[in-house]
């Protein structure tokens, strides 16, 4: 079996393309007014994070959040703003250009004495570039020595060609990025994990004396998810978003809180745990599909599902856009059990004309997944909800992770 943690599907932002006059048939929905924020209330905390998003000018729905960096046992830091936050990937990755040159971090040799790189594909494509140790804190939390992803590291000592196996699209770069890296803080440790500690050619981690050969590389140095590596709060997360109007918003203010059950900030209360199997993944019933690799994703800017009636786009790529607002309903459940059994009231509106407004976040723009079998529950899932992602292997009052609750 390939890498029973990694999926194909887990990062997706829909680049958009000029809107010229607006349109694609549907009525556009009455603006926000300007500068509107949508904002939530968690009290400040040293376990909670601020998120906010990038400006309509650079995309929508683009969650983001700034960390702090140090070189290694040092207190030689910097601040890095505007990184993506993905719930769908495992690992943070920033890029070289955003870390200022004061800023040193350790280069890490591989098990076969090379220095050792990462191949990362996600859907929209791939980042390539050196892994590297960096201390890394998020509001009062802090990774100690933690393996991050130098992409583009065109300063490496070698700077090799980026192996054949690590096809598609870069998207290494701000622009595609639509941001200066990514915090991959999804429901596992590694973004590999096992397979890659156990099986070379595994096509993730690479060697690079000169050419580059991937071996198996041990857990310790692989990339690594940075909550699991707290000291406290560390069992997994909660994404507080606020609520949006069917016109969206301008911005917005919200509250990423470390730990589950560890404080009065993170307790589960009445949320209603749903369990996901080793791909981290859910099953989602919709128009009488059954689509077994569900998740919940913050890095996809859209919902993201395969509906043949739903007319596409004219200006955003892969977005839907119904003549009028459509209201649609689909049932959540576990991969193992029909139990428990979650109903989840969405919309979709015309996408085009949502991004006409100006506007830079939305409950309701969808778009088509390029999965037959998978429901990406995007951003706008998150908006106006309280989500929990518990870390696999790790306990929390209701029992190890993986698992989502909302």
């Amino acid at each position: 079996m390939g890498n029973p943690v990694k999926r194909a599907l887990l990062f997706l932002v829909i680049l958009l393309t000029s809107c010229g006059g607006g349109g694609g048939g549907g009525a556009a929905p009455a603006s926000a007014p300007a500068g509107t924020i949508a904002s939530t209330t968690v009290a400040p905390g040293s376990n909670v994070l601020s998120l906010y998003a990038a400006p309509a000018s650079v995309n929508v729905n683009v969650l983001l959040a700034s960390i702090t960096i140090c070189t290694p046992n040092s207190s030689n830091c910097a601040v890095i703003p505007n990184l993506l936050v993905d719930t769908g990937s495992y690992g943070l990755r920033l890029l070289k250009s955003a870390i200022p040159a004061s800023i040193p971090l350790t280069r890490i040799t591989g098990s076969g004495g090379g220095p050792l790189f990462e191949c990362t594909q996600f859907a929209s494509g791939y980042t390539w570039g050196s892994v590297q140790l960096a201390d890394v804190t998020m509001a009062g939390e802090t990774a100690y020595g933690l393996p991050v992803q130098v992409i583009d590291d065109v300063s490496a000592v070698q700077n090799p060609a980026v192996p054949g196996s690590c096809n598609g699209i870069s998207i290494g770069n701000a622009a595609a990025l639509n941001a200066n890296g990514i915090l991959g803080i999804g429901v596992f440790p590694y973004e590999c994990g096992q397979y890659c500690a156990s099986t070379a050619n595994n096509g993730v981690f690479f060697e690079c004396p000169s050419a580059c050969i991937s071996l198996a590389e041990p857990l310790n140095i692989q990339t690594q998810n940075p909550v699991p590596r707290f000291s406290s709060d560390n069992n997994g997360l909660v994404i507080v978003l606020p609520q949006l109007t069917s016109a969206g918003a301008s911005g917005l203010a919200g509250s990423l809180i470390f730990g589950i059950g560890t404080r009065s900030n993170n307790a589960l209360g009445s949320a209603t745990v749903l369990p996901l199997d080793s791909f981290g993944n859910f099953t989602t019933l919709y128009n009488g599909q059954t689509l077994s690799g569900s998740f919940i994703d913050t890095g996809s800017n859209l919902y993201l599902f395969q509906d043949g009636a739903t007319p596409l786009c004219k200006y955003v790529a892969q977005g839907y856009c119904p003549s009028s607002t459509q209201q649609l309903s689909a049932t959540l459940q576990s991969t193992a059990s029909a139990t428990p059994s979650i109903t989840v009231n969405f919309s979709v509106a015309n996408a085009d004309a949502l991004v006409a407004t100006g506007n830079a976040v939305f409950n309701n723009i969808a778009g088509t997944a390029t999965s037959p079998s998978s429901f990406d529950w995007g951003l706008p899932f998150l908006f106006g909800r309280t989500v929990y992602f518990a870390i696999g292997g790790s306990m929390t009052p209701a029992g190890s992770g993986p698992f989502v609750a909302f």
